[in-house]
């Protein structure tokens, strides 16, 4: 229900919607192609209202009988701290704390920008399902962290960048985009290399 609620609040919001509603079909086609399982660290560094990380909680309670296959270490495990978000808007945060809870989630939801020293700090993450913002920041200023190596004020080249530094080896994630990150001259065109160099980059769809 809740659920429905959100998606029925951003049909009838003319614009911004996108910032914190990723529709659930493509959600959860992401998450059954990459697979999260018991015991891996899962996040979202631009979470919304926790779509991605409650269908990947969803798809792992489907695997494991609603975790009643696991011990009860992993249990815990499971429900406080397999799962954690960041995302920048108090308002949207607290649709996403309540989303939480209501599908019986306790893991950390963050009030923050992962594109700050917050971001350089998060723990490194097995998988990772996002659908940052796009275009750039506010005041066209830059990420205000200092371990990027290819500084850009495009956000979602920056959250590129976030993406696959903050993923464990052998980690994986699935991410939308837009289809200029592609095609981006200079700095785009950089951190593709970086990417194609520390990744093994399955598919662009």
């Amino acid at each position: 229900l809740y659920e429905g609620l959100l998606e029925k609040n951003a049909g009838e919001t003319k614009s911004g919607a996108g910032q914190y509603f990723t529709p659930r079909p493509l959600i959860e086609a992401m998450v059954t192609l990459v697979k999260p399982q018991p015991g891996e660290v899962i996040s979202d560094p631009a979470a919304g209202t926790l779509g991605f990380l409650i269908c990947a909680d969803s798809h792992i309670k489907a695997e494991t009988d609603d975790l009643f296959d696991l011990s009860e270490a992993e249990q815990e495990f499971q429900r406080r701290e397999a799962l954690y978000g960041v995302e920048l808007v108090p308002d949207t945060r607290r649709l996403a704390m309540m989303n939480a809870m209501l599908h019986g989630i306790e893991g950390e939801g963050l009030l923050g920008d992962s594109l700050s020293p917050l971001g350089q700090g998060l723990p490194k993450s097995d998988v990772i399902l996002t659908n940052p913002p796009f275009g750039t920041k506010k005041g066209g200023g830059q990420p205000t962290r200092d371990d990027f190596t290819f500084p850009t004020s495009n956000k979602q080249l920056a959250f590129l960048q976030h993406i696959y530094r903050n993923l464990k080896p052998g980690g994986r994630a699935a991410v939308v985009l837009p289809d200029n990150v592609l095609f981006e001259d200079k700095t785009g065109q950089e951190i593709r290399s970086d990417l194609m160099e520390k990744c093994n980059l399955h598919t662009v769809l």
